[in-house]
């Protein structure tokens, strides 16, 4: 890989994007946890920290957008973006929401995710890139986990705060194990995109 100031300033930006994603999928994780177990939170805390979430992935999203400098990996950033954010405001600004309309959000909150991780798979299958499969299964599982969030099938038996609490931490898994992938292949992925 050359060392261009191209170069160097797009690193920066694809180390900025892990961390964020490190950061994101334990914070996921964590989030997961406490619904699992604290089943007394109530839908206002519950929907203002999803709509925390939902914005600081906006956030990061389009900065990723906007910082990419001609980077194909983050051509769709700035519409996913655009959903986080006016998402989290919602569940914001309507905290005290049916914990239904909490758990639809959180559904496509981890579609969103999961849709933008395919975006990355494909793109990686596009550049030779050997991860692109586990990246888009990834992507394929944490869309699937958002879907059954929205519908949610699993009426009897555990509370809606224990469903949610225990997709989150599936889907904060997956996503650490993705990032850690990412990390690990940095300079074979700046190599393909960049």
């Amino acid at each position: 890989m050359s060392r261009t100031p191209f170069k160097k300033s797009m690193k920066n930006v694809y180390n900025n994007f892990v961390i964020y994603s490190f950061v994101s999928a334990i914070v996921t994780a964590v989030l997961g946890i406490l619904l699992l177990f604290l089943t007394n939170l109530t839908t206002k805390v519950i929907g203002i920290i999803t709509g925390l979430c939902c914005i600081g992935s906006g956030i990061n999203s389009i900065y990723d957008y906007l910082k990419r400098d001609g980077a194909k990996l983050f051509s769709l950033s700035i519409f996913f973006g655009i959903g986080y954010i006016a998402l989290g405001a919602l569940l914001i600004i309507y905290p005290y929401s049916a914990m239904s309309f909490v758990t639809i959000s959180l559904g496509i909150y981890l579609l969103l995710k999961g849709l933008l991780k395919i975006n990355y798979g494909l793109w990686f299958k596009k550049g030779n890139e050997d991860c692109w499969l586990v990246t888009l299964v990834t992507g394929i599982l944490t869309g699937v986990i958002g879907i059954l969030l929205m519908f949610n099938p699993f009426k009897a038996g555990f509370t809606i705060n224990q469903i949610v609490g225990a997709f989150l931490i599936i889907a904060g898994v997956l996503d650490f194990q993705n990032t850690f992938m990412f990390k690990k292949r940095t300079k074979e992925i700046m190599d393909i995109f960049w």
